[in-house]
């Protein structure tokens, strides 16, 4: 197809209730479209960083959850 193109969204949903059991840690980050995404058990590999046409952000933070 001649003049197609393709927009790609990406977003970071909440912690279900199995990861907030857990205790679970985001390993996201978004700035912008850009989203970097990090392996604590290999941190020496560093983050990896991808851009996509729009991010949205609907994870809460730790500071904005309960700590009961």
């Amino acid at each position: 197809m001649a003049g197609a193109s393709v927009k790609v969204a990406v977003r970071v949903r909440p912690f279900n209730s199995r990861e907030l059991g857990r205790n679970a840690k985001s390993v996201i980050q978004m700035q912008g479209n850009s989203t970097c995404i990090s392996n604590p058990k290999q941190p020496k590999d560093g983050a990896k960083t991808f851009t996509f046409d729009y991010s949205y952000w609907s994870h809460t933070t730790t500071s904005s959850r309960s700590h009961a």
